[in-house]
């Protein structure tokens, strides 16, 4: 359910963001996000356990929503603007190779040929995505930013998750989704404010758009990621990994068939070496 409401967000955000500034838009997706989330722990009677998260807590929480909603997601709108739907989701969805690799070093999990035989085929899948991005406009350099933006939101959701994990151990997931529009919101805000060269684009933005960018971030980050951290803190990161690794598939199909994207015959076969990889690991 999560992956579902992922690549709905997805295609959501391809067509909110065209002429947006990345952080901004990640501000406005976020506001709605934060009124779902507070809501959600005020109707359960949870705001004690927020009020009363201890120094750690506080702190890895903050640190890994900034890399995860701040960092990554801002790659990732980059990703989707300029290589599109059925390549940037791909390659930033591959992040669970490095969740692996992180679990086997901080998690303690062991090394199994599953393992091996699955790194090997998403970083081939990764390969055939980023190549075929880098293909498509050699003379610009739209694909290359596109391309290290993707990846960057791997490395970023991958660290991050692995926090999320460790949080949840001890805190609900309700918490955690409130929790990090604490250090979200402020972020977002005072980068959002930073004057750029051009006129900010927010004012450029008709109803539709808003409408677009208000519903993906309730979408996403308010109800995937909560389905997430559900999954997360009551089942083991190895089982859940795996499962978010069919968004790419869901993207994919949507893109085609509501965006008009085309998926050449590399970029299907590249969308399932990375899922297929990703089952892999945790067989």
């Amino acid at each position: 359910m999560a992956a579902l409401c992922w690549a709905l967000g997805a295609s959501l955000y391809k067509k909110a963001i065209q002429d947006m500034n990345s952080l901004q838009f990640n501000l406005i997706r976020s506001i709605p996000v934060a009124i779902y989330a507070f809501l959600i722990i005020f109707l359960l009677g949870k705001w004690s356990s927020l009020l009363n998260l201890d120094f750690n807590t506080i702190a890895i929480m903050g640190i890994s929503s900034l890399l995860v909603l701040v960092a990554g997601d801002t790659l990732y709108f980059i990703g989707l603007r300029t290589i599109g739907v059925t390549k940037a989701v791909p390659i930033a969805y591959s992040y669970s190779i490095l969740v692996v690799i992180l679990s086997v070093i901080i998690l303690e999990e062991a090394i199994t040929l599953h393992l091996i035989l699955g790194t090997i085929t998403i970083v081939i899948g990764v390969w055939l995505v980023a190549n075929k991005a880098l293909d498509q406009t050699q003379k610009s350099g739209a694909s290359i930013s596109g391309v290290l933006a993707s990846l960057g939101t791997l490395l970023c959701w991958g660290f991050g998750v692995i926090l999320f994990k460790i949080i949840l151990k001890n805190n609900d997931p309700y918490i955690l989704t409130a929790g990090r529009m604490l250090f979200l919101l402020p972020t977002l805000a005072i980068l959002s404010i930073i004057p750029y060269r051009k006129k900010s684009p927010i004012k450029k933005l008709t109803k539709t758009q808003l409408s677009l960018a208000l519903l993906s971030g309730l979408m996403a980050l308010g109800i995937g990621d909560t389905l997430l951290y559900l999954s997360l803190g009551s089942t083991n990161i190895n089982i859940v990994a795996p499962l978010t690794s069919i968004t790419p598939i869901f993207s994919a199909v949507i893109a085609i068939l509501f965006l008009g994207e085309k998926a050449s015959k590399k970029t299907i076969i590249a969308t399932l070496l990375v899922t297929a990889g990703t089952t892999l690991l945790f067989i």
